[in-house]
């Protein structure tokens, strides 16, 4: 039965084991996958000096949502979530332990690790999406999960901070090792919940497509989901290649070193953690709608602003705006999600949820990278921040925004 903590304050939530457990499973493996992360990025653009390749990779995690992510969310329904989740650390624990013999060996087989291991995720994250509208009421879904998005993006602050240093001090295999070593981490506090999900049915196998089906129709008749899902994946197309381009923008255009991008990841991830503070406590008195496109306006204000003035001062500042504008987008869309789908099928539209914004992601990633291997990253960053700004302008005028 879900828990009702009304009257307190978001970090009372806390008080609830199997969120507190899962949480901290999520803070360790997330600070590895932080470092990792940045090492890996680190390599390819310095070993290939070309955008494309940093593309790639990102690319190559993106690309199992567009082959599986449907395909996923019909089985996280049908299995237990709990052990799902812990067989998904298990195996990234497994795959993460390879990437330092495939670094020198192959740069594809770096390629294929990554699409394996955002192909196990693919069956993780919709099941943990799961455990926060199974645990509160309505009531409390976006201050626990503005609470949970603040969690894990203090990772992103330490994480990245510690990956502009423990790059220069460690090799790339300890690197991956310690992010090996979070994932066992992850399922042992995964392991030590309590909690019991919903029963999850079963179905025939036969009916694996018209549950596919089943959840992607949910979504589109469900007015409200679709309009958020619909422009959620058009700013995305729009903007979200800024991510990956980070390396390039940083290494290059900036000319700082590992550490100097370390700390601008980590000014991002202090803006996403104010702002996700900041909802957990506010974000029940506040228009979804309108939360959500102005962080579309002032991610597309700042994008600009960093394409037309590449100054590390003001990248310092201008990335601590873009992780707050993510907060204020990326958190309401995520509540309205699990406060409006139904227990029975919250696999499969969670799923649909992240397919399509990974499909929106890989074309920008896409877009974007080519567009800096043809002229300069900064005057990529620009373009998207000015389109971004438009598109956010119009939809201010759009009715159905105006009333979630």
């Amino acid at each position: 039965m879900a828990t009702s903590i009304k009257h307190d304050m978001p970090f009372k939530l806390l008080k609830e084991r199997d969120f507190s457990l899962l949480l901290t499973g999520q803070f360790v493996s997330n600070l590895g996958d932080k470092i990792h992360y940045v090492a890996l990025g680190i390599w390819v653009f310095r070993l290939t000096g070309n955008p494309l390749a940093v593309g790639a990779m990102a690319i190559s995690t993106l690309l199992p949502y567009l082959l599986f992510g449907l395909l996923a969310g019909v089985y996280v329904d049908r299995w237990d979530k709990k052990r799902t989740m812990i067989i998904c650390d298990l195996t990234r624990a497994g795959l993460v332990v390879l990437l330092p013999f495939a670094i020198h060996i192959s740069l594809n087989l770096v390629y294929v690790i990554t699409f394996l291991l955002t192909t196990v995720s693919l069956l993780f994250s919709p099941a943990k999406m799961a455990v926060i509208p199974a645990l509160f009421q309505r009531e409390k879904i976006l201050p626990a999960t503005s609470l949970a998005e603040s969690v894990e993006n203090v990772t992103e602050i330490m994480g990245y901070a510690i990956a502009g240093v423990v790059t220069v001090l460690l090799s790339l295999d300890k690197v991956f090792y310690l992010d090996s070593l979070t994932f066992l981490v992850s399922a042992l506090s995964i392991s030590a919940m309590s909690f019991r999900f919903e029963a999850p049915p079963k179905p025939e196998k036969t009916k694996v497509f018209a549950d596919i089906a089943q959840g992607m129709s949910f979504v589109a008749h469900n007015k409200t989901l679709l309009h958020v899902l619909a422009v959620y994946c058009l700013a995305l197309l729009v903007f979200s290649g800024f991510n990956p381009l980070i390396f390039v923008y940083a290494l290059e255009s900036l000319g700082t070193s590992n550490f100097g991008l370390g700390m601008l990841e980590s000014m991002h991830a202090v803006g996403i953690t104010v702002g996700g503070l900041a909802l957990s406590f506010i974000g029940s008195k506040l228009s979804k709608g309108r939360l959500m496109v102005g962080g579309y306006l002032l991610s597309g204000v700042t994008i600009a602003l960093l394409g037309a003035f590449p100054r590390y001062p003001l990248a310092v500042v201008g990335f601590f705006f873009t992780g707050l504008s993510n907060a204020m987008f990326l958190i309401p869309v995520q509540a309205i999600f699990q406060e409006l789908t139904p227990a029975d099928l919250r696999g499969r539209v969670f799923a649909a949820r992240f397919t399509l914004t990974r499909i929106a992601f890989m074309l920008s990633v896409g877009l974007l990278t080519y567009g800096a291997s043809r002229t300069h990253v900064q005057t990529v960053y620009l373009a998207s921040g000015v389109v971004l700004t438009v598109m956010s302008l119009l939809t201010f005028r759009l009715k159905s925004f105006k009333t979630i």
